[in-house]
């Protein structure tokens, strides 16, 4: 699996990318009843490896309670084989710390590994066999929405947000379609068309049958995400891309 994350991510397009997260749907009886927030993402190729820099801002609007702020940052750096993680998770609750997890993960190949955690306290939690990195998780999925011969994908996926194992992501991949007439492009990073990518992602727990929530996203082969639809069961989020831009490929 190594030689094929790393194969795959010399496709990839350093990029950084603004999304604007507004409510999309509410079931009846739903506290909620607006979302206003932005998404920045941005992803870069440092030669041994990737790093990820994403900041999600939010506020939540309900009908019998307070507004309510949440901020999670994250910062990564992910080795091009697949066997190393570093990660630094910061969340906030109405502009109070709320939950620092940092550490390191390692894998050993298909025979699982550990993550090592200095915050919130250290810790170590094993990592079950097949579990993979985010990056490399995106580009499998890519890679299985190239050949079409796996419309299901399920793979344990550790991104460090949680001092516990990682749960597993469910993906179905659809037939690639045609970009929206309105959707933003870069001609740097143009491409013509884009897989719908259903993930969902579930608890480390075997009595839990439901996710504890699921995605819907756009997804190039270029690893950009055109858009996404973010279902927490009675309300949905919709990320739309405002802008786009390309960032610089190392010398290697």
């Amino acid at each position: 699996m190594a030689a094929t994350v790393a194969a795959l991510g010399a496709q990839m397009s350093p990029h950084r990318a603004a999304y604007r997260l507004t409510l999309a749907s509410s079931k009846e009886g739903s506290r909620v009843t607006g979302v206003v927030g932005a998404m920045n993402f941005a992803w870069n190729d440092v030669c041994r490896g990737w790093t990820t820099e994403q900041r999600f801002q939010i506020r939540f609007l309900y009908s019998e309670a307070d507004d309510q702020e949440m901020t999670t940052s994250y910062t990564t750096w992910e080795a091009k084989d697949g066997s190393v993680y570093r990660f630094n998770v910061r969340k906030q609750t109405t502009g109070q710390p709320d939950e620092e997890m940092k550490g390191v993960a390692t894998l050993s190949g298909e025979d699982g590994g550990v993550a090592h955690f200095e915050k919130p306290k250290p810790q170590d939690v094993q990592l079950a066999p097949g579990t993979v990195f985010p990056t490399a998780h995106t580009l499998l999925l890519i890679d299985q929405a190239r050949h079409g011969d796996a419309p299901v994908y399920v793979r344990p996926v550790f991104d460090g947000s949680e001092a516990e194992e990682a749960g597993p992501v469910s993906a179905v991949i659809g037939k690639a379609k045609p970009l929206a007439k309105d959707a933003i492009v870069v001609a740097a990073l143009h491409k013509d068309k884009a897989w719908p990518v259903h993930l969902a992602f579930f608890p480390n727990d075997e009595q839990q049958a439901l996710p504890d929530y699921d995605t819907a996203m756009m997804l190039m082969d270029n690893g950009i995400v055109q858009s996404m639809l973010i279902d927490y069961g009675d309300f949905k989020v919709r990320a739309e891309l405002m802008a786009l831009e390309p960032l610089p490929k190392p010398a290697c």
